[in-house]
């Protein structure tokens, strides 16, 4: 299906307000990806969640509010015009942590994620063929000390995307233990299952619109099947949490109170 010219009336609120994005950039080398899912039809919306490489993950770099700017000019000549987002930010101070951080990024290609306070969708910047490079800038004086970042897609392209997915990060919200069939909702983000023949048939708690990815682990694989009223799945298949599988699952509110998770999208390892 493709675009359907639509019109685009003024959004609800005050849309022309500043941005509120948390201060945490999350930032993903793309050497670590094992599946980059594509945008939708429309060319902006990404659902299915990126997957990476086994024990790969991606990392958190400190922003200071109030110094984070987003742009995404398109420009070129006629018929040659694209879009080329970037993010600029202060980190402060010039502690070994960043400095290690900037040296050992300073030519890698990633892509980066933007939250934010609202609870609105994540905004993505680069894809695996078209990442972001780091400029970093540092600054130190009576007044200020501070490192000045910077990530800008390396050509011209897409415009940032809204990414739907979990983000992969490098420690799980948490781990759910051996036999357990339900799974207690923690916050939104990664669930490592044990090994074990369990079935999980409901996620105890969670607010409509929360996203959870459960991962597949080693050795006997745990399952997740459909239940009336508590998991929608696809075509009602279960799946089956092998190393390297993972489901995502997106929290709806199904009135009195009750979450309904339903299935957003799986990834099933060869």
């Amino acid at each position: 299906m493709t675009y359907i010219k639509t019109s685009v009336p003024r959004a609800s609120g005050n849309p022309g307000t500043g941005i509120q994005p948390r201060d945490q950039l999350s930032i993903i080398d793309i050497d670590d990806i094992a599946f980059m899912p594509p945008a939708d039809d429309k060319g902006v919306v990404i659902v299915d969640d990126i997957v990476m490489k086994q024990g790969r993950y991606g990392i958190n770099l400190y922003m200071t509010q109030g110094t984070i700017e987003i742009t995404s000019a398109a420009e070129g000549d006629t018929d040659k015009i694209g879009f080329t987002p970037s993010i600029k930010f202060e980190h402060p101070g010039n502690e070994q942590a960043v400095r290690e951080f900037k040296v050992n990024y300073i030519n890698r290609k990633v892509i980066v994620i933007v939250r934010y306070c609202s609870g609105k969708p994540a905004d993505l910047i680069g894809t695996m063929c078209n990442p972001c490079r780091l400029t970093p800038s540092y600054t130190g004086n009576n007044e200020s000390n501070t490192n000045e970042m910077t990530f800008t897609q390396i050509s011209k392209g897409n415009d940032i995307f809204i990414y739907k997915g979990t983000v992969p990060l490098e420690e799980p919200v948490s781990t759910v233990d051996t036999g357990v069939t339900v799974v207690n909702f923690v916050s939104e983000g990664q669930y490592q299952l044990s090994s074990g023949s369990a079935v999980i048939d409901e996620i105890s708690g969670g607010a409509h619109d929360a996203v959870i990815t459960l991962l597949g682990v080693g050795g006997t694989s745990p399952t997740v099947s459909a239940t009336a009223g508590k998991i929608l799945l696809r075509g009602g298949k279960v799946f089956t949490a092998s190393e390297g599988s993972q489901i995502t699952l997106r929290a709806f509110d199904a009135g009195d109170g009750g979450i309904m998770w339903i299935e957003q999208s799986r990834y099933v390892a060869a």
